[in-house]
């Protein structure tokens, strides 16, 4: 008699626990080709799912995959269990169960109305505002496209249902996850949202993170726009995370080849060409080439003291620069427009030095023979 209350007992908390429209965790224990048999995984209850159920999923089910499974009703012995309701499947008692419960519907778009569009979910038509689709979708036509909806009210015999709902549900699901997951260090794929000239948006497990200018690209001042496309696939390293704002900054970097690593093409006491880029209180940026830019303090542009350099330069403007300083761990190089004048004055003065030295070295007859030959004959 022990045995057979405690079993009552057991039964009878499993029914409780199992009441229609509840969310349950489950386990598939094997297939057929109609139904999937399931455990749930507090409960041990069993049940089935209808495949046709997963039959849009681009990956198919297998035993011992895990799901999260709606309870339905008990038939014949049997208990039903949904992932998403669709078809012959949805009647009016189970979209009340999707108005208490948050029970997810297949429905189809099927007319654009002027605040939203009617939807088709199995004999039913129901509505859904704009508001009520992900912000993704705004301005996108989505006569056609299908979708999985909650009830969100049913007075008047009016359906009214929301996109939003579910996909927020879902978003705060895997960010439930990820939260577990990643940590500043952890890499991710992303996705290219937009191409802004701070930096780029990107869609990371369906997250909207930001990849800064400076961590896309080594290049200084880089045209985002030039490397990157919409929808490109990108590896990163997540280098801030604050779950509590949402705020996910990634760096693309650690996939880049990185010009500091490489054998710099120029050295410490070379003249090269530049472009200034921009003019600062403190001195003059100037782009060496796409990986490259150094900056001339103003005590080295040349100029007589208290002087404006923005009289003198302007960005956009070739300036011959020295290389006076690169300091690879601090990634900065050092430059001067006064010294790059001084040492090409004194290397055209040397030069004129030693062309005047070689022609006073010449003798009389030299010069004598130097005009023969320049006239055609021989000295006499």
């Amino acid at each position: 008699m022990e045995d057979f209350a405690k079993l009552l007992e057991e039964s009878y908390k499993k029914r409780k626990s199992i009441e229609a429209g509840s969310l349950h965790q489950a386990k598939i224990i094997r297939e057929t080709k109609d139904f999937y048999f399931i455990e749930t995984l507090g409960e041990k209850i069993n049940g089935v799912v209808s495949r046709e159920e997963f039959a849009e999923e681009e990956n198919a089910l297998k035993p011992g995959d895990e799901l999260d499974v709606y309870f339905l009703e008990e038939s014949s012995g049997d208990y039903l269990f949904t992932h998403c309701l669709q078809g012959s499947d949805i009647t009016a008692s189970r979209l009340e169960l999707s108005i208490m419960h948050d029970l997810p519907i297949l429905g189809q778009v099927v007319i654009n109305q002027q605040m939203g569009y009617d939807v088709k979910l199995g004999e039913f038509v129901a509505f859904c505002p704009n508001s009520q689709f992900e912000p993704k979708w705004k301005g996108e036509d989505l006569v056609g496209k299908r979708f999985r909806f909650v009830v969100t009210n049913m007075e008047r015999k009016k359906i009214q249902v929301s996109q939003r709902k579910i996909a927020d549900k879902e978003k705060q699901a895997r960010v439930d996850i990820l939260k577990s997951e990643w940590k500043v260090g952890s890499f991710v794929t992303v996705s290219v949202q937009s191409i802004q000239r701070s930096g780029l948006q990107v869609q990371v497990e369906g997250l909207s993170a930001f990849i800064p200018g400076s961590e896309a690209s080594f290049k200084p001042n880089a045209d985002l726009e030039k490397e990157f496309k919409l929808g490109q696939s990108l590896k990163a390293k997540i280098i801030e995370l604050d779950w509590s704002s949402n705020r996910i900054i990634l760096s693309a970097k650690d996939f880049l080849a990185d010009p500091w690593a490489l054998k710099l093409p120029f050295r410490e006491g070379d003249i090269l060409e530049g472009t200034i880029e921009k003019i600062k209180n403190f001195g003059l940026f100037v782009r060496l080439n796409d990986e490259f830019q150094g900056l001339v303090p103003n005590r080295e542009l040349g100029l007589p003291p208290n002087s404006n350099p923005s009289n003198e330069f302007s960005p956009g403007r070739k300036v011959k620069v020295f290389v006076l300083e690169i300091n690879p761990l601090k990634r900065q190089i050092a430059l001067s427009i006064g010294r790059a004048k001084d040492t090409e004055a004194r290397m055209e003065y040397q030069k004129y030095i030693s062309d005047e030295s070689e022609i006073q070295s010449t003798s009389s007859f030299g010069l004598l023979l130097q005009k023969s030959l320049a006239a055609g004959k021989s000295p006499k």
